[in-house]
């Protein structure tokens, strides 16, 4: 474990402690942390990171991502979306400006397949990042 980066986590609040304790009592049947190879850097996994900690463990099971470093948050959302403790609507618009921003020719309906929100939200996120507004 010494050996990973943080994540650059999709979730505002950072991590939840309460959600630690329960997954450090489930720790055996938990799904390998997401890593991304070429940085270390967690995709996915914080909680369970946080979790081995918990139980003084040493190391955890891995999945390397192989993708280019510009897909690392993009991934990161996707697996958050998809299990887990569920991103927050708030985390998850914040996530949309953020991938508008450094993916802007990526299509609306693309960005919400990432982020979990429909279209028309991501639409909404994107003419409020590009006035410059608050989400």
């Amino acid at each position: 474990m010494d050996e990973l980066i943080p994540a650059d986590s999709p979730r505002l609040n950072g991590i939840d402690r309460s959600h630690v304790r329960r997954l450090a009592a489930v720790y055996p049947s938990l799904p390998p942390v997401l890593v991304h190879r070429p940085t270390m850097r967690v995709v996915d996994g914080m909680h369970r990171i946080r979790a081995a900690m918990l139980k003084d463990l040493d190391t955890v099971e891995v999945t390397f991502f192989e993708g280019a470093e510009d897909q690392v948050f993009l991934r990161s959302v996707t697996a958050n979306i998809s299990n887990g403790l569920p991103l927050s609507v708030a985390d998850r618009k914040t996530a949309a400006a953020r991938i508008l921003a450094t993916h802007p020719s990526l299509s609306d309906r693309a960005v919400a397949t990432h982020v979990g929100l429909d279209a028309k939200t991501v639409a909404g996120v994107r003419v409020c990042s590009s006035a410059g507004s608050p989400l």
